[in-house]
């Protein structure tokens, strides 16, 4: 969509190209450098809207597609920082005074509040580091084994078999369109990037006061 100031300029070109048609036909095209001057509006209403589409892909929000395999190191940095951000909200839910205190440091640990900590410290913008974390902790978790998380020793082995192919098939769906290099750069540490996601959503709620 043009913004109002492309949208000016562009009704503008179009005003001066209609001008000077009519004063190079009624010179018959006498004079050369009037139809010049057309020729260079007629340029200008053509570009108007053009320049404005090309700010408007420039802009454009990045996609899953866009990820390497660097970004994994960016994440991890990331949530060291949210960690760290998280454990610093705890202290203050602590030494809360009143209810106002212990509704800031609730609010200072939450995912939205840490976000900015987690992008400065993996040097990309809060956009794309939410894009990062969000599609690399999926893979991680349907990377990771089952095993780490829950216990199945005791669960029949077609109770097994089942989920495995269930996370196999997530597994799959959310590969779709990314990177293979990331793809393959994140199946050795999956299971560490998994465990350290899940250490700071637990801290997330330690500091929140919902678990001991």
């Amino acid at each position: 969509m043009q913004t109002l100031s492309a949208r000016i300029v562009h009704a503008m070109a179009i005003s001066t190209f209609a001008a000077l048609t009519l004063v190079a036909c009624s010179r018959k095209a006498a004079d050369g450098s009037a139809a010049d001057s057309v020729a260079v509006h007629a340029d200008t209403a053509v570009s108007a809207p053009a320049t404005a589409a090309t700010s408007n892909t420039a802009n454009a929000a990045p996609t899953a597609a866009s990820l390497g395999a660097d970004d994994i190191d960016r994440w991890q940095r990331g949530m060291d920082a949210e960690l760290k951000a998280v454990q610093d909200a705890g202290t203050q839910m602590k030494n809360a005074k009143n209810s106002t205190d212990s509704l800031n440091a609730l609010f200072a640990a939450n995912e939205t509040s840490t976000r900015a900590a987690g992008a400065k410290a993996a040097g990309v913008d809060e956009q794309r580091y939410q894009l990062i974390a969000n599609t690399l902790a999926t893979l991680a978790a349907d990377m990771s084994p089952i095993e780490q998380e829950m216990d199945m020793s005791k669960m029949p082995a077609s109770a097994v078999e089942s989920m495995k192919h269930a996370r196999e098939q997530s597994l799959a769906s959310a590969s779709a369109g990314l990177s293979p290099a990331l793809i393959e750069a994140m199946r050795p540490r999956a299971a560490v990037l998994r465990k350290q996601a899940l250490t700071l959503a637990g801290e997330r709620l330690k500091a929140a006061g919902m678990t001991s």
